[in-house]
């Protein structure tokens, strides 16, 4: 792997695939709730957490879905003090992937759903990057969608 010359950007292999640390906030695989490494290769995600690794072909993702949230420190009100900073306020950044595999009789297993959480330098180029490899566009779940009849 080649660093990036800057700090907290996801690392760049010769091969062109690039890995971000992300956290496992949840969905369907056996991941423990902390630290994971996901990396975008031409054609695929592969995602490793202790030892475990998981392999998904961009083929098989169905959905890709984007989040923040923000939320408000503790002690908030006096970080709050200094103007145009938002040091009272923590934003959190999410990324979620769902995906389809096919079995060994050419039927579809359930959907696989994984939710990572980001931090804020790498969250943009992770989703592009997924956005990218698909050719899929990710939904902001932040959004309502309304359906107006006539």
């Amino acid at each position: 792997m080649i660093a990036s010359p800057f700090a907290g950007w996801a690392r760049e292999s010769t091969s062109g695939a690039a890995a971000y640390p992300a956290s496992y906030e949840g969905g369907t695989l056996e991941f423990h709730h902390s630290k994971l490494k996901a990396t975008l290769g031409a054609d695929q995600v592969i995602l490793v957490q202790r030892g475990r690794r998981v392999e998904v072909a961009a083929s098989s993702i169905t959905e890709i879905a984007f989040a923040t949230d923000v939320h408000h420190r503790f002690g908030g009100a006096v970080l709050g003090a200094v103007p145009y900073m938002h040091l009272g306020e923590s934003e959190n950044h999410y990324v979620g992937v769902s995906w389809t595999e096919a079995t060994a009789t050419g039927g579809k297993m359930p959907k696989v759903e994984v939710l990572f959480k980001l931090n804020k330098s790498e969250y943009a180029r992770f989703l592009s990057g997924l956005e990218r490899m698909t050719g899929m566009k990710a939904v902001d779940t932040r959004q309502t969608l309304t359906t107006v009849r006539y």
